[in-house]
């Protein structure tokens, strides 16, 4: 992943001290079609880090 990457998602097993250490990443619009801010899009490289297992989880989020 190039520097400059930031994640402030911290459920994120990608995120590493606040920087996204995935290979790649795919951010798409949140379903609404109406990507006009931020609110709009959303990271589907999102991966959930289970903090109350200590595991990290491969599983993708689930995006309603």
């Amino acid at each position: 992943m190039p520097k400059g990457v930031r994640c402030l998602v911290e459920e994120c097993i990608f995120n590493e001290d606040r920087d996204c250490i995935a290979d790649a990443i795919e951010v798409r619009s949140n379903g609404n079609d109406i990507v006009g801010t931020a609110k709009g899009t959303l990271c589907a490289t999102f991966r959930f880090r289970n903090f109350d297992q200590g595991v990290q989880s491969m599983q993708p989020s689930v995006h309603a």
